[in-house]
């Protein structure tokens, strides 16, 4: 088991990673596409550099500006014990200031994650102001956050990480995919062994979708008796919650001990393949930790330092807090 401190690092980075490496494919619609582009197997590192105040790196996307949001938001709550009504207000007056300023500019955000802003913006509670049928990713992309800063408090992570889904998606889909990721990183983190960890996506989603946990069991299946990606994750593509964190299950299934594997798997799909990597790295970087992520790839990660740092802020947060596991 790694430590807190590395796990935490790990998860946080491990998915803006794995955001990046699928930044450049996410838009690309096959697996032979993605080949012919970026040759056999796919891409193999960063495809994608931007160069800012003369400093070259790869950009992660909009899923790692809202996480980064949820993650500043769920620390300083756990800092400063305030409950889920004040944290999900703030957190409301953060998406608005992202969805017209966004840290490093637009990203090709999702268009229910907008009109959810939107709809805050306009003064509706943050509990409602998601699209009732609002079931994309965008909300899961963005819920590992939970399962870190509430890694001691199993029930407390799944509620956060539906909480702040309500902002933008309020679709059962997309609750039942916050919960499962929530769970599956809090206990990555902890140590947990991947089958307990898979159970665990699967009953989490049940609470809140039967069709998502269903669709998260058939994959996992599929991963157990060796169904192939060009197979699995064609037909779950990540553009649909349900779908996405049925993907990451699957990925996450196939290679428990290899962030590496794990997250170029994910970003070498047909589909939201950004999103899928994204959950791919939370989880493998929870479980594996930091020094299982090349350190290449945590270099010239878009403002890597900044992202552990609030990382760390974290870990120093919950070592005050002594917390019993």
């Amino acid at each position: 088991m790694v430590g807190q401190e590395d796990g935490i690092v790990g998860s946080v980075l491990g998915a803006a990673i794995g955001d990046a490496l699928g930044h450049p494919t996410e838009f690309v619609r096959s697996f032979e596409a993605i080949e012919r582009k970026f040759g056999a197997g796919g891409v193999k590192g960063y495809a994608l550099y931007w160069e800012r105040e003369g400093k070259r790196f790869a950009p992660y996307t909009d899923d790692t500006q809202m996480a980064e949001l949820v993650l500043r938001t769920l620390s300083w709550a756990r800092e400063e014990n305030a409950d889920l009504e004040r944290a999900m207000r703030f957190l409301a007056k953060r998406f608005v200031i992202w969805s017209l300023q966004p840290q490093g500019g637009h990203r090709a955000p999702g268009n229910a994650c907008l009109a959810g802003c939107r709809m805050l913006a306009a003064g509706d509670a943050w509990d409602e102001a998601g699209g009732e049928d609002a079931g994309g990713c965008g909300s899961v992309m963005r819920a590992y956050p939970a399962g870190l800063v509430f890694v001691d408090d199993l029930e407390r992570a799944e509620a956060w990480a539906v909480a702040q889904s309500k902002l933008t998606h309020r679709a059962p889909i997309a609750f039942a995919a916050c919960a499962a990721m929530a769970r599956a990183t809090a206990l990555c983190l902890r140590g947990a062994a991947p089958a307990e960890v898979t159970a665990a996506m699967i009953e989490a989603a049940a609470r809140h979708d039967a069709g998502t946990a269903h669709m998260i069991e058939i994959a996992l299946n599929e991963a157990h008796t060796g169904v192939e990606p060009r197979v699995t994750l064609q037909r779950l593509q990540g553009w649909a919650a349900h779908e996405c964190i049925a993907a990451a299950a699957y990925v996450f299934a196939r290679h428990p001990n290899s962030f590496v594997d794990a997250v170029l798997e994910g970003a070498n799909t047909p589909g939201d393949s950004d999103s899928i990597a994204t959950l791919a790295g939370a989880l493998l970087g929870a479980r594996l930790g930091v020094q299982a992520i090349p350190a290449e790839w945590r270099a010239d990660l878009e403002r890597s330092d900044e992202l552990a740092e609030v990382a760390s802020g974290l870990c120093a947060t919950l070592a005050r807090l002594q917390l019993p596991m």
